[in-house]
């Protein structure tokens, strides 16, 4: 019986060096195979250590490190519990759960993890940022901004927290806050270019902003054709975080050429001065605006736009309403009271878009079929629409969209575009592609759909409907540095009684 005993010990202890040998060579082996990047294969070699040892701390956390790396956020979180069902209190293990989360898009458990940490290790600065981060992906920047804080009061060395608060005021709006702390960041570390660069941006918005916008518009109707040369110069500063002022000046220069019509060839004179006062106040931007035009003698526009938008989890939404008078066709001269509501809702790589519009164009001649009439009356319109899009790439950055609109006006009117019941289907293609100080944009899009109108025949009432199919062709080529930008830009859209060109040349300074 001794024996054995003594045999069975014997073998007991021959395993168990053999395994502990095994253990050391599978532990190198997996530490290896994550230096190069080879997660399954780590994974295996430390899976077999948890078969021999499954409470293995070193073990736990490194799978639970891979799977997160592998972007298996479940089987990372099963690890980070395991570690956590032994010792409620592992740093490493609730700023993991955090990470995790955080990704899941789960960022109410991402803060408490976090917070969770931090209150075992006070001090501990990296797990702060990690609490920034969440605080920015849950559209919380007062509370990222607080956290960014409490990083520079337990070291004042790290120039990332004065960057984060910094960008934190510059989303909100603030630029003149942003930029002393940007300061901070900068007289920390002055050689960090990605500080310098958001530094410069920045500073742009600050300065007085000059620009120039020159034109050329071709647009060609049924029976005649317009040329024009636009010229349009503005000023524009911001005072201060909240307020913001700029004026306008365009001059347009335009000739009206009849095809196989008795009326003769016109030439116009155009010209508009405009100023625009701004307001910011966190999540809100509030626009007044008023325009005259000299040569007209008249006012070209006046009215007030309010923009608001925040941030929730995922989500980003945006809403912009403007009120007001707009004089739209000075060709004709003709304008309109108009009140239109825009709503974006994006989710990621998402965006949904939607907008109403309803207005009331100045009395002019109008054609109203049904009841026999072709006098001067007002014209009460309105139209909504909407567009699902999705960022298929990101650089270059493409994104597909699905649109439809419907514009509606209760008479015709041959002083303006005036269709009735009009319904478009159509699909669109946007594609931004940054080349260091370069860029481009294009975007394409194809509408099928069509309007009505009505013709007394013969005292007999018809309607009848057009084809108002149509596409239309975007691009830009530009070019941004410090503070000057200048960009080219051609477009083009068609349909069956109307088309364009234009082509602008585009110039900003700032000083």
């Amino acid at each position: 019986m001794n024996k054995l005993f003594l045999l069975l010990l014997l073998t007991l202890t021959i395993n168990s060096g053999f395994a502990q040998s095994d253990i050391e060579k599978w532990r190198a082996n997996g530490y290896q195979a994550k230096i190069e990047e080879n997660y399954d294969t780590a994974i295996m070699f430390y899976g077999k250590i948890l078969k021999v040892r499954p409470q293995d701390y070193d073990a736990q956390l490194a799978v639970a490190r891979l799977y997160f790396a592998k972007k298996n956020y479940d089987k990372s979180i099963s690890f980070y519990e395991k570690i956590i069902a032994n010792d409620t209190t592992d740093v490493e293990a609730l700023k993991g759960l955090g990470d995790n989360y955080l990704y899941l898009d789960k960022i109410d458990k991402a803060i408490n993890y976090y917070k969770k940490a931090i209150s075992y290790l006070p001090d501990n600065v990296p797990l702060y940022f990690q609490l920034a981060t969440a605080y920015i992906w849950y559209g919380k920047l007062d509370n990222a901004i607080a956290t960014y804080k409490k990083i520079a009061t337990i070291d004042n060395t790290y120039s990332e927290a004065y960057q984060g608060i910094g960008k934190m005021y510059h989303w909100k709006e603030q630029p003149y806050t942003a930029l002393q702390y940007y300061e901070k960041a900068i007289a920390l570390d002055p050689l960090e270019k990605s500080i310098n660069k958001e530094y410069e941006q920045i500073k742009k918005q600050t300065l007085y902003n000059i620009s120039s916008i020159s034109k050329f518009v071709n647009e060609t109707e049924e029976n005649y054709e317009i040329n024009a040369l636009i010229q349009q110069i503005g000023i524009q500063k911001r005072l201060n975080d909240n307020f913001q002022v700029s004026v306008n000046f365009l001059i347009d220069h335009s000739d009206r050429n009849f095809e196989n019509t008795e009326i003769g060839d016109t030439i116009r004179w155009y010209n508009s001065t405009w100023a625009k006062a701004a307001w910011f106040y966190k999540h809100h931007k509030v626009y007044i605006y008023g325009g005259y035009s000299q040569s007209d003698r008249k006012f070209s526009a006046y009215g007030i736009n309010w923009k608001w938008s925040f941030s929730l989890k995922s989500f980003d939404i945006t809403n912009n309403l403007t009120s007001g008078y707009d004089y739209f066709y000075y060709w004709n001269e003709v304008g309109q009271n108009a009140a239109t509501d825009n709503l974006k809702i994006r989710y990621k790589k998402m965006k949904l878009s939607l907008g109403y519009s309803y207005g009331i164009v100045d009395k002019v001649f109008i054609l109203d079929v049904p009841n026999d009439r072709y006098e001067e009356d007002i014209n009460p319109f309105n139209g909504y629409g909407g567009s699902l899009s999705y960022q298929i790439l990101s650089k270059p950055k493409i994104t597909l969209a699905a649109n439809y609109s419907y514009l509606s006006y209760k008479y015709k009117s041959n002083r303006y575009y005036s269709p009735l019941g009009r319904n478009l289907y159509g699909t669109s293609v946007f594609v931004y592609y940054p080349i260091g100080n370069f860029y481009f944009y294009g975007d394409f899009s194809y509408n099928l759909g069509e309007e009505y109108y009505y013709e007394n025949i013969n005292s007999v009432l018809e309607k009848h409907y057009l084809n108002a199919e149509n596409w239309a062709v975007n691009t830009e080529f530009g070019y941004d540095n410090k503070y000057f930008s200048a960009s080219v830009s051609a477009s083009r859209f068609y349909n069956d009684f109307y088309n364009n060109i234009l082509i602008s040349l585009n110039l900003q300074y700032g000083f």
